[in-house]
């Protein structure tokens, strides 16, 4: 889940391209090509059409690009370290990034971004940064993601999440109402699927699975700390980005959002 996104080479408008077997074939109204006949009455031309698309040219799928560009957290955490460094300085980048699959960014656009991208990634000091970690081993476990006001984790009966203040856990009603909130603390999973998360003497027990676990072993204690953020920091979005950018300014192409 995320989101991805390509380029298409221009084998099939340079003529360079395998004829295909059935047609018309053009671009449709979401800018990709595609066989131009409805769907239904020519399943069996579409399906040849998907065949010839796949081995046409020398790019797989007839694309010069295509990238997992990140989840949707990433995302959303790019987007907010744009805003934090200064939209006005990457108006581009700010603009153009979908909120949601679908959409196109145009060679001219990706020429402009690409310029973005590299002034973002030589920035020495985007944002500080909120995160909630193991304490034993540094690793972050999640970040503060605002425009999902640091929530992380939901169940039928709760909401957790981190912020500026230290890792909470709300339960559903309306306004909701804090079963816990600490910025260093302990958590114990308990039978049936419930966890007791300890501040000093204090203890609480939430029905929730554990922070952390992702398939090992949960941390045992956690903090919420700040860290100042570079643009490098963001290579893992920045890159397929770039990618991206070059292949659409080398072949006029927009780039494709899905």
């Amino acid at each position: 889940m995320g989101l991805d996104a390509f380029v298409y080479c221009r084998c099939w408008q340079d003529g360079l391209a395998t004829p295909c077997p059935v047609g018309p074939v053009g671009y449709d109204e979401d800018g990709c090509l595609a066989l131009l006949r409805p769907w239904e009455g020519n399943k069996a031309a579409h399906r040849t059409f998907d065949a010839w698309q796949a081995e046409a040219c020398p790019h797989k799928a007839m694309e010069q690009a295509n990238e997992h560009v990140s989840n949707w957290a990433g995302v959303r955490l790019f987007q907010q370290a744009l805003r934090a460094a200064g939209e006005h300085r990457f108006p581009t980048l700010a603009a153009v990034l979908p909120d949601a699959n679908g959409g196109s960014l145009t060679a001219d656009q990706a020429a402009v971004a690409l310029a973005e991208l590299d002034a973002f990634a030589q920035t020495a000091r985007i944002t500080d940064e909120v995160e909630l970690i193991d304490e034993a081993t540094g690793r972050v476990l999640m970040p503060y993601v605002e425009v999902y006001r640091g929530v992380f984790m939901f169940g039928p009966g709760f909401q957790a999440g981190v912020d500026s203040d230290g890792f909470f856990v709300l339960d559903r009603a309306d306004p909701p109402v804090t079963l816990f909130r600490a910025v260093r603390f302990g958590q114990r999973p308990l039978p049936g699927d419930r966890v007791e998360f300890t501040v000093g003497g204090a203890r609480t027990v939430v029905a929730m699975r554990p922070v952390g676990e992702h398939g090992e072993p949960p941390p045992e204690r956690l903090a919420v700390r700040t860290r100042s953020r570079s643009g490098g920091d963001f290579a893992y979005i920045v890159e397929p980005l770039r990618r991206l950018c070059a292949a659409s300014v080398a072949t006029g192409n927009p780039v494709m959002w899905c």
